[in-house]
């Protein structure tokens, strides 16, 4: 038997973060849940494995989503990344992780485990196999 998946998300937002963790319970992820980068970078640190990181780009604080996603990728190389934005748009392609997709806010739990899917089974443009557990 294989262990579920980890999906760290990191909002603001409270009610974004219950809905979410709740439709990731549905389809099988265990969810791990972050308010703030700092609470991200907290369990990004710990022992436990994350496997996928969805991180609202516009959280404010002393880190930015952007910086707790390439903190993320520099910590565990495999890692697959989701930004989600009020204006996905413009978020420089530079200033993104290599490979992490955007969505919009608000978004669906269906969604993102679309996306999820989408990036743990196709083979990425920089050769990293993240199907390999």
């Amino acid at each position: 038997m294989s262990r579920p998946l980890s999906v760290l998300l990191v909002a603001s937002d409270g009610l974004t973060r219950q809905i979410t963790a709740n439709g990731l319970n549905m389809y099988g992820y265990e969810p791990l849940l972050a308010r703030d980068g700092a609470e991200a970078m907290g369990i990004l640190e710990s022992e436990r494995r994350v496997d996928v990181l969805v991180v609202d780009a516009d959280i404010g604080g002393d880190l930015s989503g952007l910086a707790v996603a390439k903190a993320a990728r520099l910590l565990h190389p495999r890692i697959d990344v989701i930004y989600a934005s009020r204006a996905p748009h413009r978020i420089p392609d530079e200033a993104k992780v290599k490979g992490a997709p955007s969505i919009r806010t608000p978004y669906q739990p269906q969604q993102i485990v679309g996306m999820i899917g989408e990036l743990r089974y196709r083979m990425p443009a920089d050769g990293i196999d993240r199907r390999v557990a």
